[in-house]
């Protein structure tokens, strides 16, 4: 799997509240913008999902990000 396809992966996530936060307003290319930008973070790792106050959202990247 490509970087691309992770980080879209992990925003997918995002969007549907499994981990990170969601925007409120604004547009859906503007949703998808501030997910893609989460995603990027937890990508590179500056960003970390955590494993003991969100054990599924961090199973879901751990899975992405080892593919």
């Amino acid at each position: 799997m490509t970087k691309i396809y992770k980080i879209e992966a992990i925003a997918k996530g995002i969007i549907q509240g499994y981990y990170g936060s969601t925007q409120q307003c604004g547009t859906e290319w503007q949703k998808w913008t501030y997910a893609v930008l989460q995603a990027n973070k937890i990508y590179q790792g500056d960003w970390k999902v955590d494993e003991n106050t969100n054990p599924k959202g961090y199973k879901y990247v751990k899975e992405i990000l080892e593919a």
